[in-house]
């Protein structure tokens, strides 16, 4: 994955997925010029993709993958905190705010 981030939090939601998960690539975006992206930078990023780093990038994806999997299946720590969160608010420990 190449992030081309264009407005909002798509920035920093970029810089996630290269710098803290290791699931993409940087992708240069010159904000002054309204995001645009160089044709030898688009290239670059691409082969990055198709070589070892890109590589790299898919293996923590599926490792990645694996892990939300697991959590939301049955008896998974996503499925528990659901099920916990419907017990507080089946039994009124919890009053949703409208």
């Amino acid at each position: 994955m190449a992030p081309w981030p264009l407005y909002a939090e798509q920035h920093l939601n970029a810089f996630e997925l290269v710098a803290d998960m290791g699931v993409a690539v940087p992708l240069k975006v010159d904000r002054k010029r309204d995001n645009f992206v160089e044709a030898a930078e688009l290239e670059r990023a691409v082969r990055c993709l198709m070589g070892e780093e890109g590589r790299k990038a898919r293996e923590k994806a599926a490792e990645m993958r694996d892990v939300c999997r697991k959590a939301v299946e049955k008896g998974g720590s996503s499925d528990a905190a659901l099920q916990r969160l419907s017990e507080a608010l089946h039994d009124g420990a919890v009053r949703p705010t409208i």
